[in-house]
């Protein structure tokens, strides 16, 4: 071999050398960088431990474990983390959620039901430490606005177009025309958006999200370490940690029957805070006796001659996609209807089923949509006449995650006295409250403490009604999919299982 081709070689040789050991630190910073932070250090010094003294348990007995740092003499707990649990057992596809309990001494209880028989592994997870809540919550405090802004679109004779901002606040608007009041205290809504110039503001035009503000101009220096770093899209993700215990996992034996003697299903029901638990992959209610379909037919035979009304979020639109497939629908369009926000419709004119999506108003971070189909939800159940063959269902919480409570509150009152004129003028209507779900998301925006504050504040409002409580929250906690706005079909169709066991009860 000539000397020159050697050192070519020797030459390429140690340059690659240099490049992968570069590459790699970098990569490895970058992997370091994003996934293990301040939270992941934290959670690594935490542990759970069971406190019952038995290897083995009975069904319906509960099980008790104690969250708490693990060297307690270098460290305590926080007070005040946000943690999820459930227990699970793969090979029967069963699951459930635990109860939380802070004791406010830098250790948790984490109270479970055993539900079933078999080997049941303990899961629980840091979702977000005190700090890291602290950070979200300061965030909501210095933008309480413009964490996300929206526009709306005007299309000014045949090629002009005009575009204006919009939002709850009209202090974060600056215009120079003014601005257009399409506030509703009716529906509990504030709505306002800049004066176009050339246009009026009882002109129809398009409505859309405009922007979303930069991860990097909420968080201070040093605060990003708190969070999972998405790099492609600047999202702050939660950690999401999964703690260890010992043990892990504990045998349970035959016990109580957990599911004899339950009752019809009524509106009305008791949500208690482990109201159910899946069971080979369906899910059985602790409350009520509640439906499971194998057959279209039965579908079909449980709801004929009903009209399914859906207000609210993407969430709620998937009951309404769920069912047009189950039910093999024909879809009846809407001119000028964009299927994300809708208004949808769908038909079954052989079984006379008919099944309805509608957005709730603004705020809704959507691609343009016309704004003669957004309709405030209180004003669209108050157009309702109802009756035992109508079914309301509500979700609205996605969309309200980056404004203050408040907001919130008010379109959720004024919701709740919608719902109140319906039931006293057709007292035979189904309403359905759906709940929030578990997701993945941008915690500073619509992530899941914010997620969870909103949860808290819709069972608040619509407790001690006659209405029905789906609680997806529980669902999606306790479920082994991944975490995802839009939940997987699988768990769709089961909390459609469980209104239809109002609709229809056994």
């Amino acid at each position: 071999m000539t000397e020159p081709l050697v050192g070519s070689i020797r030459r390429y040789t140690k340059y690659t050398a240099l490049c992968i050991l570069l590459f790699s630190n970098v990569g490895m910073y970058y992997f370091l960088k994003g996934y293990w932070n301040i939270e992941y250090i934290y959670a690594n010094q935490l542990g759970y431990l069971v406190t019952s003294p038995k290897s083995t348990f009975r069904v319906g007995e509960e099980l008790s474990v104690v969250i708490s740092a693990r060297h307690k003499h270098n460290m305590t707990a926080n007070v005040g983390d946000f943690l999820r649990a459930s227990i699970s057992t793969s090979n029967s596809r069963s699951s459930a959620v635990g109860i939380i309990k802070d004791n406010a001494d830098g250790t948790y209880t984490v109270t479970f039901r055993l539900l079933w028989t078999g080997n049941v592994k303990i899961n629980i997870q840091l979702i977000s430490s005190r700090q890291t809540v602290d950070i979200i919550e300061r965030t909501a405090l210095d933008f309480p606005a413009d964490k996300v802004m929206f526009r709306r679109r005007y299309q000014n004779g045949s090629k002009e177009e005009v575009q204006v901002l919009c939002n709850v606040y009209p202090e974060v608007l600056h215009g120079d025309g003014g601005v257009c009041n399409y506030s509703d205290p009716h529906a509990g809504a504030r709505w306002f958006c800049e004066k176009a110039v050339t246009v009026p503001c009882d002109a129809w035009g398009f409505h859309g999200v405009h922007m979303y503000r930069a991860m990097r101009d909420m968080l201070e220096k040093g605060e990003e370490s708190r969070f999972r770093n998405t790099f492609s899209n600047g999202e702050a993700n939660a950690a999401r940690i999964p703690l260890s215990g010992d043990p892990d996992r504990v045998y349970v034996m035959e016990g109580m029957d957990l599911l004899a003697n339950r009752t019809h299903c009524m509106p009305g029901h008791p949500n208690p805070p482990i109201s159910g638990y899946f069971h080979h992959g369906v899910w059985q209610s602790l409350v009520c006796e509640n439906r499971h379909f194998s057959t279209v037919p039965e579908w079909q035979q449980c709801l004929t001659d009903k009209t399914m009304h859906f207000f609210g979020d993407s969430t709620i639109r998937q009951w309404y996609e769920e069912l047009v497939k189950i039910l093999h629908m024909t879809e009846i369009p809407i001119p000028d209807a964009v299927h994300n926000t809708g208004p949808l419709l769908a038909h079954d004119s052989i079984n006379n089923i008919t099944v309805k999506f509608r957005i709730h108003g603004p705020p809704v971070r959507s691609t343009w949509t016309p704004t003669f189909h957004l309709k405030y939800v209180a004003n669209a159940i108050d157009e309702i006449e109802g009756g035992p063959n109508d079914v309301v269902g509500i979700s609205v919480w996605a969309h309200f995650t980056s404004f203050p409570v408040d907001i919130y509150k008010e379109r959720l009152f004024a919701i709740r006295v919608a719902v109140e004129r319906l039931l006293n003028r057709s007292p035979g209507t189904v309403v359905v409250i759906k709940s929030a779900n578990t997701r993945m998301g941008n915690e500073l925006i619509g992530g899941n403490w914010l997620g969870h504050k909103l949860d808290l504040i819709m069972r608040e409002v619509f407790a001690g009604m006659q209405v029905v409580f789906v609680d997806a929250w529980e669902m999606t906690n306790a479920h082994w999919n991944k975490d995802n706005i839009h939940p997987a079909s699988e768990i769709v169709k089961q909390e459609l299982e469980f209104l239809c066991s109002f609709i229809c009860p056994l």
